[in-house]
């Protein structure tokens, strides 16, 4: 009879430690994967801002589109359309010989993903770029030339000079548990118009 409880013991023993490996061995590989999904998203967000090249095409990002606030517009026309803190319309060319276009930077209504980051050139029911899927809500903030924040900008265009831009993107992590977190990159920029300068 003791020998069986042995028997009995050692596998309920021999059983916990397994659990216990098979357990850690899972969390490893959680964190593994968790980790490279903040790799991806942080190059991925630093791509967005700041563009990227596939094979021969160069994609843009949102600094360039920026750059462009007012470049080739006359000055009797107000280059900035919309300036709200979800969403920034303006004015500019994409190259010194092409005509003027309207750009548009905004953040759209939330969706079971999270809230969409579009960037429009021309057509504004086609986006150029995006979605780009954000955890919190877009933040824009205005300038004037003395660097003091403008507080109403939609009704002071002429005073803007350069914004602040906050954006965080989000992954969903790998596993759908009671403290589930999704994996987050903030990135907080600013843009000064060197063309609403000249």
């Amino acid at each position: 009879m003791s020998s069986l409880l042995d028997v009995l013991g050692a596998t309920i023993s021999g059983g916990m430690v397994l659990i216990m490996i098979f357990s850690a061995l899972l969390n490893v590989q959680v964190v593994s994967y968790n980790t490279q999904l903040q790799i991806n998203l942080t190059k991925i967000s630093e791509d967005m801002i700041t563009g990227r090249k596939v094979e021969s095409l160069d994609q843009p990002g949102i600094d360039n589109y920026l750059s462009k606030v007012g470049a080739g517009v006359p000055s009797t026309t107000d280059p900035i359309i919309e300036a709200t803190s979800i969403s920034f319309k303006f004015l500019g060319q994409t190259s010194p010989t092409s005509g003027i276009s309207t750009f548009y930077f905004v953040q759209e209504n939330v969706t079971s993903d999270g809230l969409p980051l579009y960037v429009y050139q021309d057509d504004m029911s086609n986006p150029v770029s995006g979605p780009f899927w954000m955890s919190d809500s877009l933040s824009i903030q205005y300038y004037d030339v003395s660097n003091n924040l403008i507080t109403s900008p939609d009704s002071n265009h002429d005073l803007i000079r350069s914004v602040e831009v906050n954006v965080t993107f989000y992954y969903d992590t790998y596993q759908p548990d009671i403290d589930k977190r999704f994996i987050r990159h903030n990135i907080v920029f600013w843009k000064y118009f060197k063309n609403l300068y000249l």
